[in-house]
């Protein structure tokens, strides 16, 4: 073989090498692997720095009697049973509850969604009020603050009560910007 062929054997096994090399480049680029990869390489480091400190006051109403606060995320337990009284059983409106914070945190899964509207705000706040359910407390401060248009602690009682459903996936890691709540709202509730 003359040295004019091995030049140009080099220089094609060159060319094609580095077209796999780009066309793999290309392809991780536009696959979405590469997006995934970002975001939950940009969620782990943001949300880490916006974890909002916990209201040990909240904490404390979610766990009557215990200080700790992981005691506190173990002894939160609702009941399922129907209430006497026509209101829906603890179960059902911890759950309520657990989805209209989806509205407002971060999470990696959301399941289930209910708009927060300051109507609905007032009709679980007046349920909690009547009820004799044993976080009855706890949840009429979470709303208490949600009336006065403060969702702060969103993160916690979303935790909470994923915590008490033993939860695995979706835990809440901060408070989504006004832009990921609008872009929640429109493809939820719109």
């Amino acid at each position: 073989m003359g040295s004019f062929t091995k030049v140009a054997l080099w220089t094609l096994s060159a060319v094609v090498v580095i077209a796999i090399i780009a066309g793999g480049v290309i392809a991780f680029n536009f696959s979405g692997v590469k997006d995934s990869i970002g975001n939950a390489l940009d969620r782990s480091v943001a949300d880490e720095a916006e974890m909002p400190e916990e209201d040990e006051e909240l904490a404390a109403l979610a766990n009557p009697g215990s200080k700790e606060s992981e005691e506190a995320k173990e002894a939160f337990e609702v009941s399922d049973e129907k209430s006497n009284d026509g209101l829906p059983s603890e179960r059902q409106f911890a759950d309520s509850i657990h989805h209209m914070t989806h509205q407002k945190v971060k999470a990696q899964q959301k399941w289930g969604h209910l708009e927060i509207t300051d109507e609905r705000i007032e009709q679980k706040y007046e349920t909690a009020k009547k009820s004799d359910y044993e976080y009855r407390e706890f949840y009429m401060a979470a709303l208490e603050d949600w009336m006065e248009g403060d969702f702060t602690n969103a993160v916690q009682v979303h935790n909470t009560i994923w915590n008490e459903r033993d939860g695995t996936i979706g835990k809440a890691r901060g408070l989504m910007t006004p832009e990921e709540e609008m872009d929640y709202k429109i493809r939820h509730f719109d």
